[in-house]
């Protein structure tokens, strides 16, 4: 039987963005789905595989840079996961290719993954990755539809 919630966030023009728990009654974990088309802003012959592990370590670093600031944070700082799929083999220009990052956070208290409090911070969390990690880099083009 599942039991969890998921809730969409439309707050993003490039982005799909859904949040969520596994068990709505008892979350040990939240998860941030982050998916949009990425394609390469320039054409140059570049290496992608390290620009993508580059994108995952400033999203880990991020988390940890914001969960570290707040002291009274929900979330244990040292025990995210981040799994960032872009495939490089399909990378090149003037070719989007799909992107799925799922972030899961585990909570240090029990709260409620539809909570008003749980809502607040996913959405302070969220556009900090967003805007620091993605739109600022400086080798993808990120967007909402294939085309």
């Amino acid at each position: 039987m599942k039991t969890g919630k998921e809730l969409k966030i439309n707050n993003f023009e490039n982005f799909n963005v859904v949040f969520g728990s596994i068990n709505n009654k008892h979350p040990k974990a939240i998860y941030i789905n982050i998916s949009s088309w990425v394609e390469p802003k320039e054409n140059i012959n570049i290496n992608y595989v390290r620009e993508i592990k580059n994108i995952n370590k400033n999203l880990k670093q991020t988390l940890f840079n914001y969960f570290d600031s707040d002291k009274e944070s929900i979330f244990e700082k040292n025990n995210t996961i981040v799994d960032l799929d872009i495939r490089e083999s399909g990378l090149k220009f003037g070719k989007r290719s799909f992107m799925n990052c799922e972030i899961t956070l585990f909570l240090t208290t029990e709260i409620q993954a539809n909570s008003d409090k749980m809502k607040e911070i996913l959405n302070q969390v969220t556009p900090i990755l967003i805007n620091d990690v993605f739109n600022d880099n400086e080798i993808f083009r990120f967007n909402l539809k294939k085309m």
